[in-house]
């Protein structure tokens, strides 16, 4: 199980640290178009499409990154004051109850607007540019479905400190 567990982090930081390469990719396309638009006086009329296109795989590809670092933010007003088993079964119970509807519904949906666009030839209509838009749907969906297994491997743990008192030790 372990195993499992340690590939699905694998993947999630491997995949986040991928992903945070968009950002130097990003700021240079941003910069290209203030060059554009300030000093030469040639505005670009592709540039506000790639950025939010890329923005959203950067933010997808990361957010299960960012799960397994525990980045994302959290009441902690009385959750800190748990002991860790209380803290588990509150986690227990939230990836039950709130996570895995929320994840599972949005990987389903994504996927199917992914292959819809990929079977339809979908183009975006923002831009001169008009880019196809299966590449930027099917990131997203499989940002989505790395998000639910990093919580799937995390449930994985809170349920094993829920039920023994304490984390597995192999």
């Amino acid at each position: 199980m372990e195993k499992i567990l340690r590939f699905i982090d694998g993947i999630s930081i491997w995949t986040g640290k991928v992903s945070s390469l968009l950002i130097v990719v990003l700021t240079a396309i941003i910069c290209y178009d203030i060059t554009m638009r300030y000093v030469l006086v040639k505005p670009t009329s592709w540039v506000f499409e790639v950025t939010y296109m890329m923005y959203g795989v950067y933010a997808m590809l990361g957010a299960a990154y960012c799960h397994h670092l525990k980045g994302h933010v959290r009441m902690d007003l009385l959750y800190v004051r748990l002991s860790p088993r209380r803290q588990a079964v509150i986690d227990v119970l939230c990836y039950i109850f709130l996570f895995f509807p929320l994840f599972i519904v949005l990987v389903w949906k994504c996927g199917q607007h992914a292959l819809w666009a990929f079977s339809s030839g979908e183009c975006s209509s923002s831009s001169i540019l008009r880019p196809q838009l299966w590449p930027f749907k099917s990131l997203v969906a499989f940002g989505f479905l790395l998000f639910l297994f990093q919580g799937a491997a995390e449930f994985l743990r809170s349920l094993q400190i829920a039920i023994k008192g304490k984390p597995y030790e192999p």
